[in-house]
């Protein structure tokens, strides 16, 4: 159950930080981190105090006098702050809901894995204040009352009904009851913080700030398979607010596939991004004569030799600045204009797997750079038939549909890449918008295409000016694919080095 209030415990918390805590708090269904932190008096109130510290005021000030069962959430706070890595984890999260409610969690989790387990739970004296007040401003009856009391979990509601059947109906004793227990109750948290060993708390903090870098960058990848980042998106139109990358990002955390799918396509950029930075203003070129510059990756093997002799350095880096270097010059063949994507990606049965997963990696890095050059993007899902087709119009991006698109798998008994050929060249030739464009198929059998399909799709391919480029997983021969591609990639196996090897479909 997320709690409706946060008292205060050991430090002022704003009115936002505890709105906007508790939104990602519901929004990603965080009643386990409630539930498992139940044992701990105040721990509610111990989370929007780390998320404000994150999000809003790393040293805010602390409360004159604090409630007394808060000296364990103290001394966590403390070590926070001497932390190496605390304000690095500030300048990560400030300002952000969505970056500041996953390091919470995450931080506050891990907290209470290390932690040392009280010896038995730990009673909430501010509950036991809060019915206090509520019985002395109240006619009615405390067990009615007590019903009332929405802080509750039912567990507490049993036990202090128990209490109230034991010592009788009548208010008065009610509470003289209730400030004996809330008395003991507060001992009792004492005593557990002053056995909290300070080199203990140390590792506790140290883990706990490790863990939630390391969540922060696997949720780094999960918008970034989506093409959208912590800050504002650009190269687009529309605004994602926190509130929708908090849902996706809840939507991708629930799902085994999801996360992997992110994961590889966070490698998969990675490669992508540095072929992409490397590349030559034609990405399939050829040398073909010598000119002057300073791209280190086309330098003549003399001007290399440069490097490795310290007296001639001064005149490399002489001819680096003023780009005198003598270099290779590259003549390309591709043609300049980007048009749109079109993915066509196998269903069929034996995709089942790593190699569903993996395709879907391409597709999201390949959806990546259509969104950042603003190009249309399709995805059409075949088998022996088209299944669906997903479109993304340039700079307007539906992030929801992407993820279905991303989970849509048919499991068709068989693979022809006719329909799905056929319908990326039909839906080319009937919108005008889509001319020019990349259509890239991923599959892992082979089919024979009928004769009268292949000359047709040869003439639209010209007609339209279409490059088709095909990925080939498995062992199979890929004559059947020269007949219509323009580029080949057979991935023998999905290794890690298998990512390497296409890594030039990412020019497109």
């Amino acid at each position: 159950m997320i709690p409706e209030e946060f008292p205060p415990f050991v430090y002022e918390v704003s009115s936002l930080s505890r709105l906007f805590w508790r939104e990602f708090a519901i929004t990603f269904h965080a009643d386990e981190l409630f539930s498992l932190g139940a044992r701990l008096p105040g721990f509610p109130s111990f989370t929007v105090e780390i998320f404000h510290r994150l999000y809003y005021e790393p040293a805010p000030d602390k409360l004159d006098p604090s409630p007394p069962e808060s000296a364990w959430a103290e001394k966590l706070h403390d070590e926070f702050s001497e932390i190496i890595g605390f304000l690095d984890l500030v300048r990560q999260c400030e300002g952000n809901q969505l970056a500041s409610g996953i390091a919470t969690m995450e931080f506050c989790k891990t907290v209470l894995d290390r932690l040392p387990q009280p010896r038995y739970k730990l009673q909430d004296p501010q509950k036991l204040r809060d019915f206090i007040k509520r019985l002395k401003n109240s006619s009615g009856s405390p067990a009615k009352i007590l019903q009332q009391m929405s802080t509750m979990n039912k567990q507490e509601k049993k036990e202090l009904n128990d209490l109230i059947g034991s010592v009788g109906n009548d208010t008065d004793e009610v509470v003289a009851a209730l400030r004996l227990l809330g008395k003991s109750a507060v001992q009792d948290a004492q005593y557990y913080a002053q056995g909290l060993d300070s080199s203990e708390i140390r590792q506790t903090i140290r883990a706990a700030v490790a863990e939630t870098e390391e969540k922060l960058s696997q949720v780094s990848q999960w918008l970034e398979m989506m093409g959208l980042s912590w800050g504002v998106e650009e190269g687009t139109e529309q605004t994602v607010s926190s509130v929708e990358k908090m849902e996706l990002a809840s939507r991708i955390a629930t799902n085994e596939k999801l996360k992997l799918i992110a994961k590889l396509s966070g490698s998969l950029k990675d490669i992508a991004d540095k072929k992409r930075r490397t590349k030559t203003e034609d990405a399939f070129g050829e040398l073909s004569t010598i000119e002057l510059g300073n791209n280190l990756t086309r330098l003549l093997p003399l001007e290399l030799q440069k490097l490795a002799q310290p007296e001639l350095f001064p005149l490399f880096a002489k001819g680096y600045y003023e780009h005198s270097l003598l270099q290779y010059k590259i003549v390309g063949k591709e043609k300049k204009s980007k048009g749109p994507l079109i993915v066509c990606l196998d269903s069929s049965g034996s995709m089942a797997g790593l190699p569903d997963t993996w395709a879907k990696a391409v597709t999201a890095v390949l959806l990546q750079i259509a969104h950042k050059d603003k190009r249309h993007f399709r995805v059409i899902h075949f088998d022996t038939r088209v299944r669906q087709t997903d479109d993304f119009p340039p700079k307007h991006h539906d992030y929801r549909k992407f993820l279905d698109s991303m989970l849509s798998f048919y499991s068709g008994g068989g693979t022809n890449w006719e329909p799905a050929l056929t319908e990326a060249i039909k839906c080319l030739d009937n919108t005008k918008s889509l001319h020019k464009a990349d259509i890239v198929l991923i599959t892992d059998a082979l089919c024979d295409m009928r004769q009268d399909v292949l000359e047709k799709l040869k003439t639209h391919k010209q007609h339209l000016e279409t490059n088709i480029f095909s990925i080939l997983i498995g062992k199979h021969n890929e004559k059947n694919l020269t007949k219509f591609s323009d580029r080949i990639w057979v991935i023998r196996d999905l290794s890690p080095e298998a990512d390497y090897q296409i890594e030039e479909l990412f020019l497109i």
